[in-house]
């Protein structure tokens, strides 16, 4: 997290905050200022037309198990700009109105699959402008930066998580002198943090990142939540921020700096010179540039995001939630930024905190010319209760947590999007406030100023905020024109943990992440149910194919399909062709066999003619009596699942007691 400010909880209570953003300014990003109000280089003022109002809100539509919840209200109204609603409940994390699709609570060990570390080679970057070996350094920095960039190597390692793999853990590393050995690797892995199963993301040095995302693109109208455990990316502990031989969270073994991806060359407070030695650029472990933090959880605009410097990032993210830990040095005698009691809706100095606190706010549109030795990013608007709904041009923070109270006591965090915008939450036992549940809805355009890329796919806007990103530099010029054409579509991905390859270091522990779906008002018809079906081989004359599309899981050990040999698949013939968006498959366990027999390994695929096959699901590592699989509708017939490894044990036998196939 990049801010241009410098300087800026106890009364128990429950409740929930619920605020409707409807007037929101901006807040400029580049170099720290040495007051509490942003740069005025940096505060800019949306342009282009005044759109018409985003589409009403619509009730929510459909789902993948049976775990449902009741019928939710709308988070505040359009209407009510500038007001904040109260209520005696605490929102549930099993949202009203959503059905469970996904979820994994990290019981199993995390299974890797041996992936390997592949090394980076920057052959087809995501962008050209700031990703990691981006054009914006090289006409910023000049030739300098490239020696610089070329001086390590990175790393990058991923594998798939969970039920059907529908999470996927990325890492990042740096090996400082290129002898292909990672001096500090980061990992993900399980163990038990408060009596519960947890995943343990760890990076013990800030060149390296690690964060959980969803596999396949989320659909257009969700929630995602998890439960954070324990957080150890820096903040105070009992005052100090020194503890446990740390600084900030920072190791105290040799320098930790932003290199190469620094702040721009003209940045106040180091030379801007990119031959400088590594210890010589900026510090993040103290002083003027000086903070740690964690994504608690961001929604990005692009597939298969993966650990990059902190600078892209700020080109990426639509929403987002994280903590931004500074050190005293670059608080100065300025307040660090403001943070909200939400018991008495008034600000207190982010000096006077813990340093440990939760940022809910959205990326607007960015400045189209930063100048030279700036950086491109949006504007960021922070929404907090102490507004009243209308989000600060100052940092301002909308609550602490208290990493003391962990893990005995953890931390939800949730992002939904429904028609008409997204909703940031937070619940959990607040510094100065007590047990609360934070929760604010930002619609897609307000006064003009839209959240950066929210159509997920075409249609859902309309070119108005299309214009080219420019920057005449000291050692180049270069103009990006396009950066938000019509039509044009950015499906949404989240990413949780620490994305950071050039800041952030520490460790932290989570479970319960969970992907719901609205409730559908119909229920969903099962194409595959009572079709004709066919398979590579049964193991017994009332174990046939037909049995895994009768409706029935519950009959015993018979009503199911099985097959052994060293080819085994299971076909469905849907008679005619339709539009297939979800499938469900009931395992061993769900008909009440060993769970160990759950199908481990396996692929689905579709068909419009029988004999042309693509594969649209390929689950690995499954231990899940039921999986569900959400893919981009497609047009098939015939829907076959091809069986890879059976079980989780010895067993060689295939068994699947029901295969589902729904349009959405």
């Amino acid at each position: 997290m990049r801010r241009n400010v410098r300087g800026v909880a106890r009364k128990a209570a429950l409740a929930t905050v619920t605020v409707t953003v409807a007037g929101l300014a901006s807040f400029g990003v580049g170099t720290p200022a040495t007051g509490d109000t942003a740069a005025s280089a940096g505060v800019r003022t949306p342009t282009p037309s005044t759109p018409s109002s985003p589409s009403a809100s619509s009730t929510s539509g459909t789902s993948g198990t049976s775990t449902k919840q009741g019928t939710p209200a709308k988070p505040g109204t359009a209407t009510t700009s500038g007001t904040a609603a109260t209520s005696g409940a605490a929102s549930s994390a099993a949202a009203a109105g959503w059905t469970l699709l996904h979820s994994e609570n990290f019981s199993a060990p995390i299974n890797t699959g041996n992936a390997p570390w592949v090394k980076e080679n920057y052959t087809a970057p995501f962008d050209t402008i700031m990703d990691d070996a981006g054009q914006w350094y090289r006409n910023d920095y000049g030739p300098a930066w490239t020696t610089a960039f070329n001086s390590f190597a990175t790393y990058r390692k991923e594998f798939q998580v969970g039920q059907g793999g529908w999470l996927t853990a990325s890492l990042s590393a740096r090996d400082w002198n290129k002898d292909g050995v990672i001096e500090s690797p980061p990992s993900i892995t399980t163990a038990t943090v408060g009596g519960a199963p947890a995943a343990v993301l760890n990076v013990p040095d800030h060149t390296g990142g690690a964060i959980f995302r969803p596999t396949n693109k989320l659909p257009d109208q969700y929630r995602v939540e998890y439960k954070l455990k324990t957080i150890d990316f820096g903040g105070k502990r009992n005052g100090s921020i020194e503890y446990n031989g740390k600084v900030n969270g920072y190791s105290t073994q040799g320098c930790k700096t932003q290199h190469p991806w620094g702040e721009g060359s003209r940045s106040p407070g180091w030379s801007g010179n990119a031959a400088a030695p590594y210890c010589e650029w900026q510090d993040v472990r103290s002083g003027p540039y000086g903070y740690n933090g964690f994504h608690f959880m961001s929604i990005v605009d692009f597939a298969n995001p993966a650990p990059r410097n902190n600078h892209f990032w700020h080109y990426r993210r639509k929403v987002l939630m994280d903590s931004f830990s500074q050190h005293p040095d670059r608080v100065g005698t300025g307040t660090g930024g403001r943070v909200c009691n939400s018991n008495t809706n008034q600000y207190y100095n982010y000096r006077d905190g813990n340093f440990n606190t939760v940022n809910m706010w959205i990326s607007g549109l960015p400045n189209w010319t930063p100048g030279p030795g700036g950086l491109a990013g949006n504007s960021q608007w922070f929404m907090t209760s102490c507004s009243g709904g209308v989000a600060e041009q100052q940092l301002s923070s909308a609550a602490e947590i208290q990493p003391e109270l962990m893990p005995n006591q953890d931390y939800t965090f949730a992002i939904e999007r429904d028609a008409t915008g997204y909703v940031l939450e937070a619940s959990g036992n607040f510094a100065r406030v007590g047990q609360k549940t934070l929760r604010f809805h930002r619609d897609f355009i307000v006064n003009n100023a839209p959240i950066w890329h929210y159509n997920v796919k075409p249609g859902e806007y309309d070119g108005r905020y299309n214009a080219t990103l420019v920057q005449n530099d000291i050692n180049g010029s270069t103009s990006w024109p396009n950066q938000w054409p019509a039509d044009s579509q950015y499906p949404d991905y989240f990413v949780i943990g620490d994305l950071y390859t050039n800041v952030y270091e520490g460790s932290a522990s989570l479970t319960d992440i969970r992907l719901y779906v609205p409730e559908t008002t119909q229920p969903s018809v099962n194409l595959a149910l009572n079709k004709p079906a066919t398979a590579s081989n049964q193991c017994a004359a009332n174990e046939a194919p037909a049995k895994a599309v009768n409706g029935s899981w519950t009959g015993g050990n018979s009503d199911k399909w099985c097959a052994l040999g060293s080819n085994k698949w299971l076909q469905v013939d849907l008679q005619s062709n339709a539009q297939v968006g979800r499938f469900v498959v009931r395992h061993s366990g769900a008909g009440g066999e060993k769970a160990s027999w759950n199908t481990r390994d396996f692929d689905i695929q579709v068909s419009t003619n029988g004999t042309t096959w693509t594969n649209v699901v390929s689950a690995r590592g499954n231990t899940a009596n039921v999986t569900t699989h959400a893919i981009t509708p497609v047009s098939a017939r015939y829907v076959r699942v091809n069986v890879l490894t059976p079980t989780s044990d010895s067993d060689t036998a295939a068994r699947i007691f029901e295969l589902e196939a729904y349009p959405s």
